[in-house]
């Protein structure tokens, strides 16, 4: 394990160690050329919203959020094919995350339901994939109430 340092959107440059960083063999979605992910908490360590920050390009980050923060029986399959990705083995840690679309109107901001970022906590290693369940691509974070 050793310390490096990477630019970030928001945080400018932060150290981390290497063995932070997580493995996405296809990438995600649109940015399948960056492989190299790590989870930043500004909050404290393990609490959301995390930002899912490239390694490589400062510019490339997402904020996700645990989709059961919102659909507390949120549940997926996961695929052959993420299995396959994620070097899946049974007794892996698996951990599913959803990305945030935040909008100039921040309370019109969503979570997208139905293509998580599943991370193998075992492997290091991680995948987006399309869930087989009728979840939404925009989930609302705030009721009309909260608007």
């Amino acid at each position: 394990m050793s310390l490096i340092k990477i630019k970030t959107r928001d945080f400018s440059e932060v150290e981390i160690s290497d063995d932070m960083i997580m493995k996405f063999p296809e990438g995600v979605f649109a940015f399948e050329e960056y492989k190299e992910f790590v989870l930043l908490s500004p909050l404290g360590e393990d609490k959301f919203p995390m930002w899912l920050q490239s390694v490589n390009e400062e510019a490339l980050c997402f904020i996700v959020f645990d989709p059961k923060e919102f659909c507390p029986d949120y549940a997926v399959t996961l695929t052959d094919e993420a299995k396959t990705a994620l070097g899946y083995s049974q007794g892996d840690v698996i951990e599913y995350l959803a990305i945030t679309v935040i909008p100039d109107e921040y309370r019109n901001a969503t979570i997208n339901l139905k293509s998580p970022v599943v991370i193998n906590n075992s492997q290091k290693t991680a995948v987006q994939m399309i869930a087989q369940e009728a979840y939404p691509i925009r989930f609302p974070i705030f009721t009309k109430e909260e608007n």
